[in-house]
């Protein structure tokens, strides 16, 4: 029996004020968990939201 790959996919979001050595930092830490907890991290996907309160 084959495994679907659903099974295997899990996502993680993470929102807030970051700047880029706070966002290197957490994926660092979440590869650490995951090494440690057996788990496969394939990507990391980072987007960056405008700030409006200039307006």
């Amino acid at each position: 029996m084959e495994k679907d790959f659903a099974e295997d996919f899990h996502r993680i979001e993470i929102s807030g004020e970051m700047d880029r050595h706070a966002v290197e930092a957490l994926q660092l830490e979440i590869q650490r968990l995951a090494k440690r907890s057996g788990w496969d991290v394939k990507d990391f996907r980072i987007e960056t939201v405008e700030d409006d309160s200039s307006a």
